[in-house]
């Protein structure tokens, strides 16, 4: 299993923030190439993905082991269990 644009959205909503907000904390130009993530077009580099992680509070560490250990790829990564 992979991170997703769906978790990347949940991540997101369950901090609070906007679009724009992740986009800054992404060091992305505009809001546009984070809200292509969140529909799995592209997406962030490690780098950028720990520092939407730290913005938002979460551990990057335990939000990839979570997706790791997730072996069914029906199922939602519980990404609130990487909250800080």
């Amino acid at each position: 299993m992979y991170i997703n644009g769906a978790d990347l959205r949940k991540m997101r909503l369950d901090a609070g923030l906007t679009t724009v907000k992740m986009a800054k904390l992404a060091n992305v130009k505009t809001r546009k190439t984070y809200e292509n993530w969140e529909k799995n077009i592209g997406a962030p580099s490690m780098n950028q993905f720990i520092a939407m992680c730290v913005g938002c509070n979460y551990n990057s560490s335990k939000f990839v082991k979570l997706a790791v250990d997730c072996h069914d790829t029906s199922e939602d990564l519980n990404v609130t269990a990487a909250r800080r």
